[in-house]
């Protein structure tokens, strides 16, 4: 049993969503799933076992695994121990990366695997880096787990993108953990369509003078889907700023679980944070929690949140039916255009096809 994504400050335990407990019993039998398709230049793919050797800097970023994720303590002693290796990407001061590396996980029906990947963005660098999660089968049963831990040094610019398009049955765990510095800038761009019980956790500290976070997530849930998902955005610098926005559609008999805290801690001063979740319920047998929070310990800041839950309306439903579409149509299209805004913030052509592909497999 595992707990994971534990308020930091718990609420009325009633609603009970103060965490999620993962009760399988988890057994590894797969291994060496990544695939680094691109590796552009000023970027250095290396493992763990490399960091000694004095070629480069990766050495340097040994401190990365000190970095809290945002599944919680549990999370991170499975991971330690399930994958003894660790994928690193580094990108080098001052280079302005502009093709992304794109790592690829394809899970086949029966995998079982975990996976740790950490990033280093060194001073003045700029890096996006696109992990995609995918299955040979759209029922395909398994399990995937991946840890990443991000370093923004000061002044460097990380985009950060994660599609998960697993298989209806798979087990998925994605532990987020990220430092920013001195105006450094995180982007986090993620889409959940597929799996079937998915848990998220990201935990963002921002530790620098104008460090900065921008997070986009956008999901579906459909039929027997869930998704539990914790995001902490820790504002330690003074005017650090940041902005998330979920948007997502639930269908069938599909639960979510959204927890998203903004903490404004002491000697912030002039820090300001924002979160927004937009919900699209397409069925009433869907359970849907929602639970924003803002933690504030220091006066000069700005912390503001919002949810905007509501159903396709009957009047909306009935025009498009009058225009030939199907019900089952009319929800797909609501639903692209909700996600569209999301998927189109990933530069990546192949990867907007494959969502596209997904979603219209779904609506089947």
């Amino acid at each position: 049993m595992m707990r994971v994504n534990r308020l930091d400050s718990p609420t009325w335990n009633a609603l009970k969503i103060n965490d999620a407990v993962i009760a399988d019993d988890i057994t590894l039998n797969a291994s060496g799933k990544a695939i680094v398709e691109k590796i552009p230049a000023g970027v250095i793919i290396g493992n763990e076992s490399c960091k000694d050797c004095g070629g480069c800097d990766l050495k340097d970023a040994v401190d990365i695994k000190s970095i809290k994720c945002g599944m919680g303590e549990e999370a991170d002693a499975f991971f330690t121990e399930a994958s003894k290796d660790v994928l690193m990407v580094h990108a080098r001061k001052g280079r302005e990366v502009s093709e992304p590396v794109n790592i690829r996980y394809l899970m086949e029906n029966g995998d079982y695997n975990a996976d740790r990947v950490e990033i280093l963005a060194e001073e003045g660098s700029s890096i996006t880096v696109i992990m995609d999660y995918t299955s040979s089968r759209l029922d395909a049963k398994g399990f995937f787990g991946v840890q990443t831990k991000v370093r923004v040094d000061a002044g460097a610019t990380v985009h950060l993108v994660k599609v998960n398009l697993l298989g209806s049955d798979f087990l998925c765990l994605d532990d987020i953990g990220v430092t920013v510095a001195d105006s450094g800038y995180f982007n986090l761009t993620q889409m959940c369509l597929g799996g079937g019980r998915n848990y998220i956790g990201t935990a963002v500290s921002l530790d620098g003078y104008k460090a900065s976070y921008n997070g986009d997530m956008g999901y579906l849930c459909l039929n027997g889907q869930s998704l539990d998902m914790n995001y902490h955005i820790a504002h330690h610098g003074r005017k650090s700023g940041s902005e998330l926005q979920v948007k997502g559609a639930l269908r069938d008999k599909a639960r979510k679980n959204f927890r998203g805290t903004i903490d404004l801690i002491k000697g912030a001063k002039g820090a300001s944070g924002n979160e927004l979740e937009d919900v699209l319920l397409l069925s009433d047998g869907v359970a849907n929690k929602t639970l924003p929070v803002i933690l504030c310990d220091e006066e000069d800041v700005e912390g503001t949140h919002g949810a905007s839950i509501g159903r396709l309306s009957a009047d909306m439903l009935y025009y498009m039916q009058t225009r030939g579409f199907t019900k089952q149509e009319a929800e797909l299209l609501s639903t692209k255009a909700k996600l569209n805004s999301v998927r189109n913030l990933i530069k990546d052509e192949h990867t907007h096809g494959r969502i596209q592909y997904f979603m219209e497999e779904a609506f089947k």
